[in-house]
């Protein structure tokens, strides 16, 4: 901290959503639960309660939930009163730092940021770009980019100077190779021995799983031992039975497995054996891709995003063209047949997580973002 020692700055950082289990939340909790207590005290802002509240309480992370609302002609009344409640919260809790994630609270936390010249560090997680993308930049002190990928958002030369890239960073210990058990959960055990492909993440088109019904049937013959456990949330249901549909119609419907919403996703990591990534658009930097690599699994990935940032093509996994179903089917069967190839590239991928994908790694970076703002103000 050098100059900034003499004192504790408070941190306060804002969440788009209540609940833990999806990727921006997991980031914001690990940040939030690790930083230096005698150099910041982190509180979090919350549209409601849920389990991402209850893990930072736990941590002993003071929380407020304060649901901010659209800010449109129509809400104006209530988007007056939103800016009137952050602002006496930032004057009750002596905050230094403002720490957003989405475009609705980087826009309200940027025009408190400015009337009380409070610095404003936003925290980019996706790579769709938003229509106000120009005016929050212009409010923002700083912005957190997850991947370099998402840079095109901001292409001028002034939007540039404020951006640098952070990437997400996994607990390196709690996602770590374990020597494997011949007791697995039960959602992996299937009749007869298999190669475990697994997919965490939404069921919802963005996320491709279709592609990798499509690449599992490609390979019935070739690979008759291939069986592909899907874990997530079902967001889309029609998309959700057309999967199942695809399945029957290419005669692997046995072969795949949907088990919705996993709890324990180091536990479903480590009994499998691929990790696949078959985004068709909408990523920015997967925490899923990352915690497979910690585990010690070769990783099959679209050019979605950040993708090609986190593994090395050929190395510690593979890149594939998105809504490729014969390119995925391709590396998938490349990886289930040669098991030396699997144990090697798990090996690189670890390597790789260890190196560049620590959750300290991408803490400290953070904290010299905020050290930096703090010496602007």
């Amino acid at each position: 901290m050098s100059a900034l020692q003499h004192r504790c700055y408070h941190v306060l950082l804002f969440s788009s959503f209540a609940h833990l289990g999806q990727g921006g939340q997991e980031s914001l909790f690990q940040l939030a639960s690790r930083l230096d207590r005698g150099h910041f005290r982190p509180s979090v802002v919350v549209p409601s309660d849920g389990s991402l509240a209850h893990g930072l309480r736990t941590c002993g992370i003071d929380v407020h939930v304060l649901n901010l609302p659209k800010a449109t002609p129509a809400c104006l009344g209530q988007a007056t009163a939103g800016l009137r409640r952050l602002s006496a919260l930032i004057d009750q809790e002596g905050v230094d730092i403002l720490h957003t994630d989405g475009p609705r609270n980087t826009f309200y936390a940027g025009l408190t940021g400015r009337l009380k010249q409070k610095p404003v560090v936003w925290h980019v997680r996706s790579s769709e770009g938003d229509p106000y993308d120009r005016l929050l930049c212009f409010l923002s002190s700083k912005i957190i980019l997850v991947a370099d990928a998402l840079a095109f958002r901001f292409p001028a030369e002034s939007q540039k100077a404020k951006c640098v890239t952070i990437h997400n960073g996994v607990d390196l210990q709690r996602f770590a190779p374990l020597t494997p058990s011949r007791i697995k959960p039960s959602y992996l055990v299937f009749q007869s021995p298999s190669i475990i492909v697994v997919h965490a993440g939404r069921v919802e088109p963005r996320k491709g799983q279709r592609q990798m019904v499509e690449a599992c049937g490609r390979l019935r013959d070739q690979v008759p031992e291939l069986r592909i456990v899907f874990a997530g949330e079902i967001k889309d249901g029609d998309y959700f039975q057309e999967c199942l549909q695809c399945a029957g119609s290419l005669g692997v419907r046995e072969r795949i497995r949907f088990i919705g919403h996993c709890e324990d996703v180091s536990e479903l990591l480590q009994a499998g054996d691929i990790f696949v990534l078959p985004s068709t658009r909408g990523e920015a930097f997967s925490r899923s891709v990352l915690e497979a690599m910690a585990v010690g699994k070769p990783v099959v990935a679209t050019s979605c995003g950040g993708a090609a940032e986190a593994i090395i093509h050929n190395s510690s996994g593979f890149i594939v063209p998105p809504e490729d179903s014969a390119a995925l089917a391709d590396k998938i069967a490349l990886l289930a047949t040669r098991e030396e190839l699997r144990n090697q590239m798990g090996r690189a991928a670890r390597i790789r997580a260890e190196t560049f994908f620590g959750i300290e790694k991408n803490v400290e970076r953070t904290v010299l973002v905020y050290e930096e703002v703090l010496r602007s103000r």
